[in-house]
C-alpha cells in the first residue's frame, strides 16, 4: 500500500482531521506501509502536500491546518461528475446519417450493386440509388437520435420520404425500396410497418449496427417478427 492509499484509508476510518505524523504512526503500527527512509513521517507530509498541490480540488485530501489533513468532502462529487460526463459522452456516440449511408454504400458494392446516385446530407433527392441488372434499389437513410422519441420521428419521416420515391411500374420487382437506419430505428420499423405493405411495395429495412454491418430485412422477416 502506498503512503497516500494508507492515509486515505486512515482518515476515512477516523472520520476526522489528523496530523501527518499521526497518520504515519497509525500506518506504521498497522503495517500498512514499509519504509527505510531517514524521515518517513516527513515523507507522508510531503506526499500529502504534493497531491493537494498537483490535483487541487480533485485531490482526495485537504489541508486544514499546519501538517493537518482531512478527507476532501467534494472528492466523491468529482467522481460522480466524471461518471456523468462519461455517460453523456457515451450518449453522443450515436450513428450519424453519414455513417449509415456510407455503411450501406459499402454493403451495396460488396453485393454487386452499382451505385448510380448519392445525395449529400443537404440534398432533396434520393439518398442512394443503385442498380443490379434490370433492378433498381432506392434507399432513404436516416441517422440515430439520443432519445426514443427522436428515433420515432426519424422512422416516420424516413418512411414518408421513401413512400414519395415509389413508382408505379408494370414490372413488379423492377424497383425495390429500403429504409436504411441504425438498429435502434430499425427495431421500430420492424414492428410498425405491416409486412403485407412491405410485400406489396417491395420495401426492405436495412439495419446498420455500430460496427457498420448491414442486415437486410425482407417482408418475410417482418412477418416472422410481427407474428411472434
Amino acid at each position: 500500500m502506498t503512503f497516500l492509499e494508507a492515509a486515505y484509508k486512515i482518515l476515512k476510518e477516523n472520520k476526522k482531521p489528523l496530523h501527518s505524523k499521526e497518520i504515519f504512526r497509525i500506518a506504521l503500527k498497522r503495517k500498512m506501509i514499509e519504509t527505510k527512509g531517514k524521515s518517513p513521517a516527513l515523507t507522508m507530509n510531503a506526499q500529502l502536500l504534493r497531491d493537494i498541490k498537483s490535483k487541487g480540488v480533485k485531490s482526495k485530501f485537504i489541508k486544514v491546518g499546519p501538517s493537518i489533513f482531512a478527507i476532501n468532502s467534494n472528492y466523491k462529487e468529482y467522481i460522480e461528475k466524471g461518471k456523468k460526463q462519461k455517460t453523456k459522452k457515451e450518449r453522443k456516440q450515436i450513428l450519424s446519417e453519414e455513417f449509415v449511408k456510407n455503411s450501406i454504400i459499402k454493403w451495396l458494392s460488396q453485393n454487386s450493386w452499382k451505385i448510380l446516385e448519392i445525395s449529400d446530407l443537404s440534398g432533396h433527392g434520393v439518398d442512394i440509388k443503385a442498380r443490379k441488372g434490370n433492378c433498381y434499389f432506392i434507399i432513404e437513410t436516416k441517422g440515430e437520435s439520443e432519445s426514443k422519441q427522436g428515433n420515432e420521428v426519424r422512422f416516420v419521416y424516413g418512411l414518408g420520404q421513401i413512400i414519395t420515391r415509389m413508382k408505379v411500374v408494370s414490372a413488379r420487382y423492377a424497383y425495390n425500396y429500403a429504409l436504411g437506419v441504425p438498429f435502434s430505428v430499425a427495431k421500430i420499423a420492424l414492428r410498425r410497418i405491416p409486412w403485407q405493405f412491405s410485400q406489396k411495395v417491395c420495401l426492405y429495412i436495412l439495419s446498420v449496427d455500430k460496427a457498420g454491418k448491414v442486415k437486410k430485412y425482407s417482408w418475410q422477416d417482418l412477418k416472422k417478427i410481427q407474428e411472434k
